[in-house]
């Protein structure tokens, strides 16, 4: 077993003349799935980019850029999870013509291409297919249609995008 990462004072001082992770990490905001916890890794060490659905809009976007061009971290990791409830709201909306207040349906729309993507041959949509699909979209966004920033470091072999899932 590895020790904890270090997380004191003089982490913090040394952080504070600047960050250097090593990876770009994309993942949803459910409270279950803290990547700093979940792979032992410390202060400064992932650059994380959290929203409900792990979805990749122009902040989440340009955060990763950010990562990739000006602190140079080559990985990025998009990351969705089991029993993720955001897409289990854009499943509802295909599923069941589902309406959620505020902000919720702008914010779940992305999702709903997976979704529909996830359809079986019965037109029922598993959770978890739908999960993975939405990653698969995602990564695929990032490796294929984005900008040179990304597309760039990619084709010269200094960046991996990836997809994972958590269970």
């Amino acid at each position: 077993r590895n020790p904890p990462p270090p997380l004191g004072n003089q982490r913090r001082l040394e952080l504070a003349r600047g960050q250097a992770p090593f990876c770009a990490y994309v993942t949803c905001s459910d409270s279950r799935v803290p990547p700093e916890m979940l792979f032992g890794r410390g202060l400064g060490e992932l650059f994380i980019v959290r929203n409900a659905g792990n979805t990749v809009d122009t902040a989440a976007l340009g955060s990763v850029e950010y990562a990739v061009a000006v602190l140079r971290v080559p990985l990025v990791v998009v990351m969705g999870h089991e029993a993720c409830g955001a897409v289990d709201a854009a499943r509802k909306v295909v599923e069941e013509n589902a309406r959620f207040p505020g902000a919720i349906d702008d914010m779940i729309h992305p999702i709903l291409p997976a979704v529909l993507g996830a359809r079986n041959r019965e037109g029922r949509i598993d959770l978890d297919d739908a999960v993975r699909e939405n990653v698969r979209r995602i990564v695929h966004r990032l490796r294929r249609e984005s900008d040179p920033i990304l597309l760039t470091p990619q084709r010269e072999g200094r960046l991996k995008v990836v997809g994972a899932h958590y269970s």
